[in-house]
C-alpha cells in the first residue's frame, strides 16, 4: 500500500499561500478512489488547517516538521515532541549571546502558545501578521522568555535575520544535546530561517507515525526545502518541485513542476489517470 506525502511551502501550495481549486479537486478525486494522502509541513496548525481547508484528508498530519501529528478533523494534538526544559534553556541563552530574539513555540491544554519580544526586522513582522489571531494559536508579547515558559512544554523555536547571523546562531544550538536545527532562505522573504526543536522529532517520524493509522509499505513524497531532506532519505520515491532547492533536486528521484503550477496535483493526476 503506498502513502503519498507532501510538503506545503513551495511544494503543494502557490506563492499565495493556498491549494489551488485545480490542485484541491484532483487530489480529492484520487482520496476518495482510496490513494491515501497526507501532508507534512513546518507550519503549525492555526495556518495549515486553514491553508488545507477544502481538501477531504483521512490521514493525520504532521505539522511543524513532525514536532506533532494533528487530527485536522478533530482538532486535536495526537502526538507532541518536547523540548527538555534545560535544552530549551540552553537554546534561549545562545539567542540571547546573539542578541536575537526568537518566537517561541509551546502547547499548554491543546492550545499552541508562541512568546515573543519586539519584532527587529520587517520580515518578523510579517511572518507574525500572517499568524495573528487565529483561533489554533495565540501570540504573547512578554519580558522574559524562561519566566513565560516555565509552565509550558516548549516546541519550537524560529528566527528570521542574515545569513551570517542566523548561521552563527545555528552553529551553537546544534551543540545542544536534543536538539535538531534547520536554516535556509524563506521562501517569501529576503531572509534566513532557523528553527529549533527536538531532535526526535523530522517529517520522516511523523511519517513513521502514521503507521498506527496505515499499514503501508511504500512512501511517495514532495517537497523543496532542506527541511524535508529526512522525509526525501525516507521515501521510497522522492519529488522535488521545479522551485526546489538544489541539494533537494540532487536526491530528488525525479524534478515535476513548481509549486506555481501545480506540479504535486498534476504529477499524482498522470500517475493515476486510470483512476479519475
Amino acid at each position: 500500500m503506498e502513502l503519498f506525502v507532501t510538503d506545503l511551502d513551495g511544494t503543494l501550495i502557490n506563492n499565495k499561500r493556498e491549494v489551488t481549486v485545480y490542485s484541491k479537486e484532483v487530489i480529492n478525486k484520487l482520496i476518495d478512489e482510496g490513494v491515501n494522502f497526507t501532508v507534512a509541513t513546518a507550519r503549525t496548525p492555526a495556518t495549515a488547517v486553514e491553508i488545507l481547508d477544502g481538501l477531504n484528508l483521512k490521514l493525520p498530519i504532521a505539522l511543524m516538521n513532525g514536532v506533532v501529528i494533528y487530527d485536522t478533523k478533530e482538532l486535536k494534538y495526537i502526538d507532541i515532541k518536547d523540548i527538555h526544559k534545560i535544552s530549551a534553556n540552553k537554546v534561549l541563552d545562545i539567542f540571547e549571546k546573539f542578541n536575537k530574539n526568537p518566537l517561541v513555540y509551546g502547547i499548554k491544554e491543546n492550545h499552541l502558545w508562541v512568546y515573543h519580544k519586539n519584532f527587529e526586522h520587517i520580515y518578523e513582522y510579517n511572518f507574525y501578521k500572517e499568524r495573528a489571531d487565529k483561533e489554533l494559536k495565540t501570540f504573547v508579547e512578554i519580558v522574559n522568555y524562561k519566566e513565560a515558559i516555565k509552565d509550558l512544554s516548549i516546541i519550537n523555536f524560529v528566527a528570521f535575520d542574515t545569513y551570517e547571523k542566523i548561521k552563527g546562531i545555528a552553529e551553537e544550538i546544534e551543540k545542544v544535546d536534543g536538539i535538531t536545527v534547520n536554516y535556509y532562505r524563506d521562501v517569501y522573504e529576503d531572509c534566513y530561517f532557523l528553527e529549533a526543536y527536538s531532535n526526535e522529532a523530522s517529517k520522516a517520524n511523523g511519517i513513521k507515525y502514521l503507521s498506527k493509522y496505515l499499514n503501508y509499505d511504500k512512501v511517495v513524497c514532495f517537497g523543496d526545502n532542506v527541511n524535508d531532506l529526512p522525509m526525501f532519505e525516507l521515501a521510497d520515491e522522492a519529488y522535488a518541485t521545479a522551485n526546489a532547492a538544489e541539494k533537494i533536486k540532487e536526491i530528488a528521484t525525479d524534478v515535476i513542476g513548481s509549486c506555481e503550477e501545480d506540479g504535486v496535483a498534476k504529477y499524482l493526476e498522470e500517475r493515476f489517470k486510470n483512476k479519475i
